[in-house]
């Protein structure tokens, strides 16, 4: 049971009305709200949704600080052995690894009134077990996941004498060898103009298509002798040496320039990606399409909210969470925000799974990112993921830069990564 807090000289005031034959009517001093803190990144919490809430519920006062994805992880990974904590904090997937073996310093939810074993059914498989810890403690409840697929120029393809029927597009490129090969193609009919915006991205997507990435199922590091880690970052230094991607930073203003000028035809995009399209080119609706990524299956991206052990107001940071991941919340940020959902029943709901954007042709995105989620293979998260995939992304940029060769570059990562993990 909650205890109120008041102040002295309210209860000094109190005592004296009381005394002087006063009698207090009830709802005449109304408690204040009480305030639920979250620490956030990005679009992982919706302003409308917590406007919505806060509605919903009037006694509740929401108030989110959002940073940087890599600032707010670490903001939070010093704060939790204190009491200079969020209600609620977010975790993006590159750090799941990490922040699932916090099990002092995260609540298990499953120990909330009401368990959180009564909606796990509800989720993606391998999405809600990104926060679990290997002890079985539920850390996490998954928001988002990204999905993957590729967002193509209609008009840019159909000036270089490609197809631009989005099921003809996708068959250019069943592997990521014919992804390279498009492009390289691309380039040589359009002089001037890169194939794809980042080159560095194919890693991600390549990387997160395996069994397992920088851990074996033991939790093993395997990053140095997974085939799958160097052969993504084969692909990407080949499309880097080709010259199919740009030189700047994705998000950077040059990129938004990129994309309504057409600098790029092509953009790996995870769902919440095409809302960042719309949202910095909305000049450019109709121009786009939407194809589906080498070996169909891909993920980027995806959070979890998650309540500190020494949170100030656990059941209310739990009340907001089951109601902000629940379908009719996921389903809104779907249709409005393009986040795309991990309540798995909403993959055949016609407003998720049917689910067709005129900004983009009329591409059914729906469709294709509830394939692509449904066959990520899950893999093994680590606890040092977001340092080694920055680590690596750092040897791919020196290759896109022609500071380094490839072989150089890798043996570089694999001796930077050793040391920085030692």
């Amino acid at each position: 049971m909650r205890r109120a807090k008041f102040g002295k000289s309210w209860v000094i005031g109190a005592a004296l009305f009381a005394l002087l034959g006063g009698v207090i009517a009830p709802g005449s001093h109304a408690a204040s709200p009480i305030t639920v803190s979250i620490w956030t990144y990005g679009n992982v919490i919706d302003p409308a949704l917590i406007a919505q809430y806060q509605k919903l519920h009037p006694s509740i006062k929401i108030v989110a600080k959002k940073s940087d994805l890599d600032g707010n992880a670490q903001a939070l990974r010093y704060a939790l052995p204190s009491s200079a904590v969020p209600d609620i904090a977010a975790v993006e997937i590159s750090y799941m690894g990490e922040f699932r073996n916090y099990t002092q310093y995260l609540t298990d939810l499953s120990t909330l009134t009401p368990s959180s074993t009564t909606i796990k059914d509800q989720f993606l498989g391998w999405r809600w077990n990104g926060m679990v810890a290997d002890t079985g403690q539920v850390l996490g409840i998954p928001t988002d996941v990204g999905g993957l697929a590729v967002a193509y120029r209609v008009d840019l393809f159909k000036k270089a004498g490609l197809p631009t029927d989005p099921a003809a597009v996708s068959a250019l490129w069943p592997t990521w060898d014919k992804f390279i090969a498009t492009g390289k193609q691309y380039v040589a009919k359009q002089k001037g103009k890169a194939f794809i915006d980042i080159a560095q991205t194919i890693y991600t997507a390549v990387v997160n298509q395996g069994a397992q990435k920088y851990y074996d199922n033991s939790g093993n590091l395997i990053y140095s002798n997974n085939p799958n880690i160097q052969s993504a970052f084969n692909y990407t230094a080949a499309a880097s040496q080709a010259i199919l991607g740009t030189n700047v930073a994705q998000y950077s203003p040059d990129w938004n320039v990129g994309l309504n000028k057409g600098l790029y035809a092509t953009v790996l995009a995870p769902a919440w990606m095409l809302q960042y399209i719309k949202q910095y080119a909305p000049k450019t609706t109709g121009l786009w399409n939407v194809a589906t990524l080498p070996g169909s299956a891909g993920n980027q991206g995806g959070s979890a909210l998650t309540i500190p052990t020494h949170a100030a107001h656990t059941q209310e940071a739990w009340d907001f969470i089951r109601w902000y991941t629940a379908a009719a919340q996921q389903k809104y940020e779907f249709v409005h925000n393009l986040t795309f959902p991990t309540v798995t029943s909403l993959y055949t709901d016609p407003a998720v799974g049917g689910l067709k954007d005129k900004f983009f042709n009329n591409a059914p995105i729906g469709k294709i990112y509830s394939s692509s989620v449904n066959a990520v293979q899950p893999f093994q998260l680590g606890k040092k993921d977001r340092l080694i995939d920055s680590t690596i992304g750092q040897a791919l940029s020196r290759v896109q830069l022609g500071k380094q060769l490839p072989q150089a570059a890798w043996t570089q990562a694999m001796s930077d990564i050793k040391r920085a993990i030692n």
